[in-house]
Parts: C-alpha cells; sequence; structure tokens
C-alpha cells in the first residue's frame, strides 16, 4: 500500500530534523549580562575640590532592583600611569578592561567585584611633602570609601596599578598592608632611590630629597621595613622589552620580596611599556586576584 504524496513529504521532513541529534541547536553559554561603567563625582579633603572615579558594576549589581538590598562585593583600586586619566583602564584602544570583565565575571569565570579608577592625575599616587592640600596617597583612600559607601562594598579590596599607578598600589599597599587582600604592580616605577629626573618627582620628595618622607612612601623603601607575615599577595609584571628602567625596577623588587621570604607571581611578557603590553595580560592578572580575594571574601 503506497502513502498519499503529501504524506510521504511530510514524514521525509521529520526524519531529516530528527537527524541532526540533540545538540543541533545548542547555543552557547550565554552571559549572564553586561556590566555598567559610569563616573562618580565626590568631594575630596585629601586634593580639596570636585574629584572624581570611573567605576565598572558587575552585572548582577546591574541589575539589583533599588528597593533590594545588593550583596556587599570587594573593591578593586585601578591606577592610571602618568600622563593618564582614570578611563583608561576601561577604555577598549587601552587598558580594555570593560570587554574583559563584561566576558570572565559576566560568564561566571571570576567572582563579582566592583572596579573603581581614580583619577588622580599626575600626583603619583603619593601624598606630597610639606603639602597638606596634595594627599594623592590619601586620595585613594578616600575613592575606596565613597565607592564602598556608594555601592556597598564589603571591605575586602584589593590594589592595581600601571608605571606611575604600580608604584601607588605598591606605597599604598605596603604603607599600611592590613587593609588590602592583594596588590598587582604591572610595569611599576618602583625606584630604587629618589628619582630626579622629572619635576613631579621633586615637588612630591623634595629636591634634594627628604630621607624621611622617602623611607615613609617608596615602595622599596618600605620593602626593607615591612612586617613580611602581613604582606598581601603580590603580582608583578612587566614586558621583557621596557628596558628603560621599568624591567630593571620590577626585577629588583621580586629579588627584594624574595629575599624577605615573600613569593610574589612575577610574570614576563613580551613588550614594551605600553597599553598593548599591559591589555595582553589582562586575564592574567584577574585569574590571580580572583584566588587571592577568594581567601579574604566574607
Amino acid at each position: 500500500m503506497s502513502l498519499p504524496p503529501f504524506i510521504s513529504a511530510l514524514l521525509l521532513v521529520v526524519a531529516a530534523s530528527t537527524s541532526l541529534g540533540p545538540d543541533a541547536s545548542a547555543k552557547p553559554k550565554p552571559q549572564r549580562g553586561l556590566g555598567h561603567l559610569e563616573t562618580v563625582t565626590f568631594t575630596s579633603r585629601a586634593l580639596p575640590g570636585k574629584r572624581s572615579y570611573e567605576v565598572w558594576l558587575p552585572p548582577e549589581r546591574v541589575s539589583t532592583k533599588k528597593a533590594d538590598k545588593p550583596a556587599p562585593l570587594p573593591v578593586v583600586v585601578l591606577l592610571h600611569g602618568l600622563g593618564g586619566a582614570g578611563r583608561d583602564w576601561f577604555d577598549p584602544a587601552l587598558g580594555g578592561l570593560a570587554a574583559s570583565l563584561d566576558q570572565l565575571v559576566g560568564t561566571g569565570r571570576l567572582a563579582p567585584f566592583i572596579a573603581i579608577a581614580p583619577n588622580g592625575g599626575n600626583g603619583y599616587w603619593t601624598d606630597h611633602l610639606d603639602r597638606p592640600h596634595l594627599r594623592y596617597g590619601a586620595f585613594i583612600d578616600e575613592a575606596v570609601a565613597d565607592a564602598e559607601r556608594r555601592f556597598h562594598g564589603s571591605g575586602t579590596r584589593a590594589l592595581v596599578g600601571v608605571s606611575m599607578g604600580g608604584h601607588g598600589a605598591m606605597s599604598r599597599g605596603l604603607m599600611a598592608p592590613e587593609r588590602w587582600s592583594a596588590i598587582v604592580s604591572i610595569a611599576g616605577a618602583l625606584f630604587a632611590e629618589p628619582p630626579t629626573h622629572r619635576k613631579i618627582y621633586k615637588e612630591v620628595w623634595g629636591f634634594p630629597a627628604d630621607a624621611a618622607h622617602w623611607k615613609a612612601t617608596a615602595p622599596m623603601a618600605l620593602m626593607a621595613a615591612v612586617d613580611k607575615g602581613h604582606l598581601p599577595p603580590i603580582f608583578l609584571h612587566c614586558g621583557k622589552s621596557d628596558l628603560d628602567r621599568f624591567l630593571d625596577m620590577t626585577m629588583a623588587a621580586d629579588e627584594r620580596l624574595r629575599s624577605l621570604g615573600v613569593e610574589p607571581e612575577l610574570v614576563l611578557t613580551d613588550g614594551g611599556h605600553n597599553w598593548t603590553t599591559w591589555s595582553g595580560i589582562n586575564e592574567r592578572w584577574l585569574v590571580w586576584l580572583d584566588r587571592a580575594l577568594l581567601k579574604t571574601r566574607p
């Protein structure tokens, strides 16, 4: 008995669709959403007047209703380099960090956190000698306090910096290691002695440099006095072609820390002193930072 033509055609369509198998229409794991970037302005006492920072909020914080009490999250502070600004970290043509965070946090590879990038001008992230109105180091703490209050921070904090910002991250982190859960220095300006080849260095530490102020704020000097038992985990990176002192300074910092019995994470990659090199390791330091913060999350 032969089937009517339209029945035969229907059976062929059904057979073709079922032969594709159960995964034919499977979709890749979706992201939970994209993070949110905005600029926050607040009144500063360390640097009198209106100051600002860029903030990236994770997808779950973006989707939280105002009536809901959001879960407290760690705050990661991103310090820019000389001549830069906080937005450099998130600019697709420079740091590209917004895309990295959207991908890694949005797909659940990293636990969520709040990222802030203060706009610190060219103050070297350090309180200037005998200038109480130019306290760039204290400004970091102000920005953190404002972000924690405004966005419900958990009290867990980390410092990340590039070049001048690497100096700032190490300086502020070593000055008060109990306040920070991790420090990341990317091509940090970790001078062994007071530099004098830029005007800003003379403004920060004096000229000739004030020995007490240098000892109290410079990372390499602070390492000599810090209690290694209270140091947070430290990540050091530099490009192998970053030969204008920065590679040497990174290696010297690694050597100094190891002499103290501290084991920093040292990563050397191809590249020089530029955002192309630094953005290329976004995932590397973010994954490392996630592990470091996991140990101190509430």
